[in-house]
């Protein structure tokens, strides 16, 4: 594993095993604490639910949005960062960097199911849009995975393929920034292979798919830029600079703006995807390196690694409306 792998993962300017973030270093309030073992046995099936992956833990974070309290902690193994859920069933999933398997969770009770060696430092995980696989990327010389949900196998590798996963079910596509070569791959889920490679230059990082599906966005943190990609011809069409070491993305769910996360300046930049203009720059904690709306798209939720923090902007007006401490280097945000 390079050193420049690690950094990817720790948001670029600090390794993230070595980032010791603790709650006193953020302002705002503690949302209440919760064992996943002491909640209603049905809190985890809710839709919608903040998940707080933390990569120096061996649990993920669970918010409720409307109160922003924590409502519990699911067990995983060491160094939680990434989680996908089954949205039909009751199986969630949890890649672990540091103890390099995937934990597989009951989503009624928040208890583990199985636990799945997945090769060395899983980073990022997405399940194919029938959610018979769930594709597994490593920050590693492990390339990418996929293993069978209904038997917890690994059942085929890719020798290439180290980057954050995306979806795109109306073309039939996923697709992977390669974090450290200038590409992002487009997986075809059906036959399990590479499809093509696009290369846009830089250091791909975050990606994110519009509403309709016909555009990709992609952080990129060595050109600090975004570039959009169209998923019909996999070309990038567009790139939008000055977007300092962009790291993680969102788009709205009218499709009208990009949020980015700077990680090393502490901004969220906000992107006109019409006028490919950036219209604010909004401060945040330390190191934010990902972000995510609520469900009906009214406020993002940033994960600022670096002060152990978790800040909430209204979508509407642009600005922060609270921040809220959490447990140690919350490496990953996601609303599901």
């Amino acid at each position: 594993m390079t050193s420049r792998t690690i950094l990817s993962l720790a948001a670029i300017a600090v390794m993230a095993l070595g980032v010791s973030s603790t709650t006193s270093q953020a302002s705002g309030t503690r949302p209440g604490e919760a064992d996943s073992l002491s909640i209603s046995s049905t809190v985890f099936m809710r839709s919608g639910l903040v998940y707080i992956g933390h990569i120096t833990l061996d649990y993920v974070s669970v918010l409720d949005p409307g109160t922003t309290q924590l409502i519990g902690r699911i067990k995983s193994g060491s160094g939680a960062c990434c989680v996908d859920l089954v949205p039909t069933a009751d199986r969630g999933y949890i890649a672990n960097y540091k103890s390099n398997n995937v934990t597989v969770f009951d989503r009624k009770s928040g208890k583990t199911i199985a636990t799945v060696p997945a090769g060395d430092h899983p980073s990022h995980i997405t399940l194919t849009g029938d959610a018979e696989y769930l594709l597994i990327g490593h920050e590693a010389s492990d390339g990418l995975w996929f293993m069978d949900t209904h038997t917890n196998q690994i059942t085929k590798k890719l020798p290439e393929g180290t980057g954050i996963l995306c979806r795109c079910d109306n073309r039939k596509k996923i697709y992977q920034s390669q974090i450290i070569i200038p590409y992002v791959f487009v997986i075809d889920p059906e036959t399990q292979t590479i499809a093509k490679r696009i290369n846009v230059g830089g250091r791909p990082l975050g990606l994110a798919i519009a509403p309709d599906q016909k555009h990709l966005y992609i952080a990129n943190v060595e050109s600090n830029e975004l570039e959009e990609i169209d998923t019909e011809t996999d070309s990038v069409v567009a790139r939008i600079p000055h977007v300092n070491t962009a790291r993680g993305i969102a788009i709205t769910i009218d499709g009208r703006s990009a949020f980015v996360t700077n990680v090393t300046s502490s901004t969220v930049t906000v992107v006109d995807l019409g006028s490919r203009e950036i219209v604010k720059v909004i401060p945040v904690g330390t190191m934010p390196t990902s972000i995510a709306f609520r469900n009906d798209g009214k406020y993002a939720y940033v994960s600022c690694q670096g002060s152990a923090s978790v800040f909430v902007i209204s979508t509407q007006t642009q600005e922060i409306v609270r921040s809220i401490i959490v447990d140690g280097n919350p490496i990953q945000v996601q609303v599901k």
